[in-house]
């Protein structure tokens, strides 16, 4: 893959739809079969990306008023936005254990201070902390081996 496709991977709210299950699964067929019995429909995987398929994603079923925000204030991502970040990005609890959305401000800070590029290179890091982390007050999340 060029790096300008991996690039296009992360969407404008800072997921990096490179790491999404749902895009990998075109390379792992068990990945398939579990997203499949999870009730995602066969012609929705795998999924290409937000950007690719703008913004409609297939596990929230209607476009994301996100991508609509980005494309209609005509920004790339959303930490150039003069409103970032907004209401759309603000993390909640429910289902933080299994959804990537209290990462987005993160990532999009991170995007923001090492260019996409940079993001890039670390997200699968990132994303490893969010989910395998321990937090240590102070030191934040911590991968334990």
């Amino acid at each position: 893959m060029s790096t300008n496709q991996r690039i296009d991977l992360v969407a404008p709210c800072g997921i990096d739809c490179g790491t999404c299950e749902l895009y990998l699964c075109k390379d792992n067929g068990k990945l398939l079969e579990y997203l499949l019995s999870k009730g995602i429909p066969r012609d929705k995987l795998p999924c290409a990306g937000c950007r690719t398929n703008q913004g409609n994603c297939p596990v929230i079923g209607s476009p994301c008023a996100t991508y609509a925000c980005v494309v209609g204030k005509e920004v790339e991502f959303c930490f150039q936005c003069n409103e970032f970040p907004c209401p759309k990005l603000n993390p909640s609890a429910d289902r933080a254990g299994v959804l990537p959305h209290n990462m987005k401000v993160f990532n999009l800070c991170t995007i923001q201070r090492k260019g996409v590029e940079g993001f890039v290179e670390i997200s699968t890091e990132i994303k490893g902390r969010y989910y395998k982390g321990t937090m240590e007050i102070g030191k934040g999340p911590r991968i334990v081996e």
